[in-house]
């Protein structure tokens, strides 16, 4: 199974007939895609979808994100994995907590530092054990200039559809109703921390290829990276996992 990108104006259209979808376009070929070949899905423009293909893409619990042209994330559409875990119950029961939004903050801030404190090793900084974020995002943006860090913003889409795949996968989808709570935002604290992982890389990219990429070169990008992000998604899942069990 593998992500799949999408990215047109309105005359570009996804539909589905079973078993596959259909992105087409006029003046081009049809493109067919079977949903069971189909980890998750990015869109970027605006690309006219059916309902067919959203209801085929939920059924199968594939998640959708709509970025608009610039690469902000718009919306998402979240689909009901089968095969439900026990991490769906944990979450649930830890709700149940009067201090549960103060015991999840405390739990991502401490990820977070790990997750600054490597990349700052990663990047050479001699002081890395005591690198904060709001310095190193200073440093990143001092580094890389503003035009391109504006062009790589769909890669924060690439990789909200790869942590919503995951907690689906992990029984936390469209009918947890507790991951639509306005408290937290999940799956964006869970983006926010992996995105630390990609500025050493992106420090490197940005040296080497000053001009701002287009989508095919971001894409390229991800792709070189899905391993690194899915084993470092895996571990938070574990982490977050053990939490929640040593909060019953």
């Amino acid at each position: 199974m593998r992500p799949l990108y999408i990215t047109g104006s309105q005359d570009t259209e996804v539909d589905y007939e079973e078993p596959t979808l259909e992105v087409s376009a006029p003046g081009k070929s049809r493109l067919l895609f079977p949903l069971s070949r189909v980890s998750r899905i990015v869109v970027q423009g605006l690309v006219a979808w059916k309902m067919p293909a959203l209801y085929a893409c939920a059924e199968a619990g594939i998640a959708v994100v709509f970025m608009d042209e610039n690469g902000e994330v718009r919306g998402r559409w979240l689909g009901c994995v089968r095969d439900r875990q026990t991490l769906e119950q944990l979450y649930e029961d830890f709700w149940q907590h009067a201090d549960a939004l103060e015991r999840y903050q405390d739990w991502l801030n401490g990820m977070q530092r790990m997750a600054v404190r490597s990349a700052a090793r990663r990047l050479g900084f001699g002081d890395w054990q005591d690198a904060d974020a709001v310095s190193l995002r200073r440093w990143f943006e001092a580094s890389v200039d503003r035009v391109w860090r504006k062009s790589i913003e769909p890669l924060t889409g690439f990789l909200l559809a790869a942590v919503l795949q995951a907690l689906g996968e992990a029984g936390l989808d469209a009918r947890s109703e507790n991951l639509h709570d306005e408290r937290i935002t999940l799956a964006d604290d869970w983006c926010r921390i992996l995105w630390w992982d990609f500025y050493p890389a992106l420090r490197d990219w940005h040296a080497r290829a000053p001009a701002p990429p287009d989508h095919q070169a971001l894409v390229e990008f991800y792709e070189q990276r899905r391993g690194r992000t899915g084993h470092l998604l895996r571990g938070l899942l574990s982490k977050w996992h053990q939490c929640l069990l040593e909060m019953r």
